[in-house]
C-alpha cells in the first residue's frame, strides 16, 4: 500500500495542474479574451486569412517555400499551431508554398531516344509517353510536348515523338505473264524479300509461276516475304475466286 500511496502523490500535482490550466482555458474563453486557433494547414492563404479572422485574429506570411507535395499558395506551417488557445487580436504567422519551380525544358530534337531521359533528369522533368511516327529519321526525336525553351514545372512529363521505319505498300501486279526472272529483278530491286517454292518438288529447266503468294490487286507490306511458287511448266493458272 505504501507504493501506491507514493503513486497517488505523484500524480496528484499533474492531475491538479492539467485541471487548473483546463479552467483557466475555460474562464477566459467565456470572457472572449482567449480564442482557439483555427487549423488553417493545407488552406490557400484568402481561405486560411478567412478563417483567423473569423476567430479574431490576423494572418501574416512570414515567407514562401518551394514544396513539390504541396500546392501553390497553401499554408504549409502556422504558428501558433492549431487548436491552441491564444490571445484575441494575436498574428498568426504561417508559411506558404509556392509549389514546385518552373524549369526550362530541354530541346530534345534531332538526338537520339536513348538520351533523353538522362537530358530530362537534369531539368527535374519525367519522361513521358514515347509515340512513334513514321520518319526518315529513324531513332531519332522529331517532336516534343511541350517544347524545347518553354517553361514547365518542375516533375512534369515531356512526351516525345520519335521517329520510326515508314511502312511502304506494294500493289501486286498481274504476273501470270511476267518471267520469273523479270519479277525477282524487279522485287530485288524494290528491297522485297521473296522465296521460290517448286510445287513439282524440282526445279524445270524453263520455270513458270503457279501462283504467289500475294493474290494480284492487292496491297502487301514492303517487309512482307513473298512466296513465288513454280510448276514444271504444264499446270495451268489457278482461277481467283
Amino acid at each position: 500500500m505504501i507504493w501506491k500511496r507514493g503513486l497517488l502523490y505523484l500524480l496528484m500535482p499533474i492531475v491538479v495542474f492539467g485541471l487548473t490550466t483546463y479552467l483557466t482555458i475555460d474562464i477566459l474563453l467565456r470572457t472572449g479574451d482567449i480564442v482557439v486557433c483555427p487549423d488553417i494547414r493545407g488552406k490557400t492563404v484568402e481561405e486560411a486569412r478567412e478563417m483567423a479572422k473569423s476567430v479574431g485574429l490576423s494572418l501574416v506570411v512570414m515567407r514562401y517555400e518551394n514544396r513539390n507535395d504541396v500546392p501553390y499558395n497553401h499554408v504549409t506551417v502556422q504558428k501558433p499551431e492549431a487548436n491552441i488557445a491564444t490571445r484575441k487580436g494575436r498574428i498568426v504567422h504561417v508559411i506558404v508554398s509556392e509549389g514546385p519551380q518552373l524549369t526550362e525544358v530541354p530541346i530534345l530534337t534531332g538526338r537520339p531516344l536513348q538520351e533523353a531521359e538522362g537530358i530530362l533528369k537534369e531539368k527535374k522533368l519525367e519522361l513521358g509517353r514515347v509515340i512513334e511516327i513514321p520518319h526518315t529519321a529513324v531513332g531519332k526525336i522529331i517532336a516534343q510536348m511541350p517544347k524545347g525553351g518553354e517553361k514547365s514545372l518542375e516533375g512534369k512529363e515531356v512526351i516525345i515523338f520519335v521517329g520510326s521505319n515508314t511502312n511502304k505498300y506494294y500493289l501486286m501486279p498481274d504476273v501470270r505473264k511476267v518471267e520469273l526472272a523479270e519479277l525477282q529483278d524487279e522485287m530485288d530491286a524494290k528491297g522485297i524479300k521473296h522465296r521460290i517454292e517448286y510445287t513439282q518438288g524440282y526445279r524445270p529447266a524453263r520455270p513458270n509461276i503457279s501462283s504467289i503468294s500475294v493474290p494480284t490487286r492487292s496491297l502487301f507490306k514492303a517487309d512482307k516475304e513473298i512466296l513465288i511458287y513454280i510448276n514444271n511448266g504444264g499446270q495451268e493458272w489457278p482461277q481467283s475466286e
